[in-house]
């Protein structure tokens, strides 16, 4: 027994209140340490398991969106705890790769129907590189270098003979049958999903434009890269001689991978390719010189939003300059080797205060998130690149991959289709731990969880159903957290008064994700009618000014007048749904 006890590890139950926005009427999450999985509604009604790191749970859930956690915390022996991670983990897996397999289906349809703006047709990392610019003197020498080591390796006619016999595999592409197995989806079986003709005929495209892109000796996108102002990014003779050594090491990393039999090379290349340029020119010049690793669906915020949230987008701009200086030592220690993945979270961590600091500098809108290890700019397949195939080749394969969609579209719906109360975030955890062949009676138990009571099915009636052998504990919310420590620092009647409502309320500013209300009922259960009341009021009043103001803000009035009033009727039955969400928060330190 004793020797049991210290090897038990705990998995929580997570039950999250409910909301205005997603899953507003509560969530419900099983988490394993650093790994957070819950089953997420998804548009055309398919519910599906999503796994998340727990710091971005929390971050997205806790702070963004403001809700309170109550977590209940089982502890199961090393056995036990492993079989159910791995049964949840190889759940993820295999509902990826259906999804991943229903992409490749509408990849293929959006090929054959010349649907060159389709979010998929695209050539990832062609997008760093520009055919109209010139290049500078460094990038034309870094480039000679570079084709003197190819043509060292492989032969001087290597480039010219590999982009012929590419093209000539391009042209001999069309489209195929797929094998029946990987049409054929199951809660327990992997399809294996074929390397299709839109991916072979997108990939083998992508090897020819990186293959030109050297031959040509084409630049970086002056759009697609900067060079940061403060001192801190000026280098020392011994932080290039680094730069240096590092820079090596990914032109032989390059070209190994242009000969190799990956068939997505020509991606991973032109990312490994503009990082050696933008090296070439952080030693030339002295400084850092990044790439923008900013995905090319990263959202952005007008400047009137950015106006309006200064001072947080100005913390958090110098508490990444402050990161840097701690990253960028460490980076350069005497007995450190520069890897791909140390320089590209100095470079992702630069990229993040830099938009911060030229945008705010210059009034502009601001890229709020989407910085990445590596940069990979997309260009839209070129109309001139579309396969060159027959109408009829093009017919046959429209009619047989519209057929597999159909299908496959059919098979999700029957396998993971959404019901608010027999297919749910509750009800799919508990039917996912069904399917676990296990003897502990804990986690059998827990597989029964929503058979207990007719409330079972919801957040809340599951969480209260759990039984005593769980730890439990409530995380409060951004807001709650936020208020505790107001309410030890200050007088009480003061922060009460200032706080309750969100006309005067410090912590949080009015956006677009919340509905109108005038006072948050989420701390205050006996009072909750009587706000509730005024927060109906409040919200009659703009649905009655929406309604006026349609030809002018496209009902947006009347839609959030609207929302409010549904929001505010909970509240006169001592029901608080309503939080109030934060935009643009840092993520906390600890």
């Amino acid at each position: 027994m004793f020797s049991s006890a210290l090897h038990a590890k705990a998995f929580d139950y997570i039950y999250i209140t409910a909301s205005e926005g997603n899953a507003s009427g509560g969530h419900t999450a099983l988490r394993f340490d650093d790994e957070t999985y819950h089953f997420q509604h998804y548009d055309g009604g398919i519910i599906r398991l999503i796994k998340d790191t727990s710091t971005d749970f929390d971050f997205q859930y806790r702070y963004l969106e403001n809700r309170t956690f109550h977590q209940a915390a089982l502890n199961l022996n090393d056995s036990d705890y492993e079989q159910l991670l791995n049964h949840f983990s190889l759940h993820f897996l295999l509902q990826k790769q259906q999804d991943d397999i229903r992409k490749e289906i509408n990849l293929n349809i959006a090929l054959l129907n010349n649907q060159t703006q389709h979010s998929q047709l695209n050539i990832k990392g062609a997008g760093l590189f520009s055919i109209k610019a010139v290049p500078r003197k460094t990038e034309s020498l870094t480039n000679y270098q570079l084709q003197q080591q190819i043509n060292q390796k492989y032969g001087a006619d290597f480039l010219t003979q590999r982009i012929v016999q590419l093209k000539s595999e391009v042209n001999a592409l069309h489209p195929e049958p797929w094998p029946k197995n990987s049409l054929q989806l199951s809660e327990v079986t992997f399809s294996p999903i074929p390397y299709s003709f839109a991916s072979h005929y997108l990939d083998s495209i992508s090897k020819i434009l990186l293959l030109e892109t050297i031959k040509n000796n084409y630049t970086l996108n002056p759009q697609h890269y900067f060079s940061p102002e403060p001192s801190l990014f000026i280098l020392s003779q011994a932080e290039i001689s680094q730069l240096k050594r590092f820079q090596l090491v990914l032109s032989h990393n390059l070209l190994t991978l242009i000969n190799s039999q990956r068939p997505d090379w020509g991606n991973a290349a032109f990312s490994l390719y503009a990082r050696i340029i933008s090296l070439s020119l952080s030693i030339e010049s002295g400084k850092f010189v990044f790439l923008d690793t900013f995905r090319d669906s990263s959202p952005v915020i007008d400047y009137t939003e950015v106006a309006r949230y200064e001072t947080k987008l100005l913390a958090q701009k110098n508490n990444a300059l402050a990161r840097i200086v701690q990253i960028k030592a460490a980076l350069f220690t005497e007995q450190h080797i520069i890897t791909e993945k140390t320089y590209g979270q100095l470079e992702m961590l630069s990229n993040y205060y830099y938009e911060r600091e030229d945008n705010l500098q210059n009034k502009q809108g601001i890229r709020i998130s989407g910085e990445q290890l590596l940069a990979s700019k997309s260009i839209s397949l070129p109309e001139m690149l579309l396969p060159k195939i027959t109408d009829r080749q093009i017919a046959e394969g429209l009619a047989r991959f519209e057929a597999y969609q159909q299908s496959i579209e059919q098979q999700l719906h029957a396998l993971y289709g959404y019901d608010l109360f027999t297919r749910n975030c509750v009800t799919e955890i508990t039917r996912t731990i069904s399917h676990l062949p296990t003897n502990n009676q804990q986690i059998k138990e827990l597989s029964q969880l929503t058979d207990k009571n007719i409330i079972s099915f919801i957040p809340f009636g599951s969480f209260r159903n759990l039984s005593d052998d769980y730890t439990k504990q409530a995380l409060p919310s951004f807001r709650h957290q936020q208020l505790a420590a107001m309410y030890r620092e200050e007088n009480s009647a003061i922060v009460f008064l200032r706080e309750f409502n969100t006309l005067s309320a410090t912590d949080y500013k009015f956006n677009d994700q919340d509905a109108a209300f005038l006072i948050f009922t989420d701390d205050n259960i006996l009072m909750r009618p009587i706000f509730g009341s005024i927060n109906l009021v409040a919200a009659t009043i703009m649905g009655l000014y929406g309604s006026f103001s349609l030809a002018f803000d496209s009902g947006k009035a009347l839609k959030d007048g609207t929302m409010g009033i549904l929001m505010s009727l909970p509240e006169l039955a001592f029901f608080n749904i309503r939080k109030g969400s934060y935009k643009h928060l840092s993520f906390p330190a600890n």
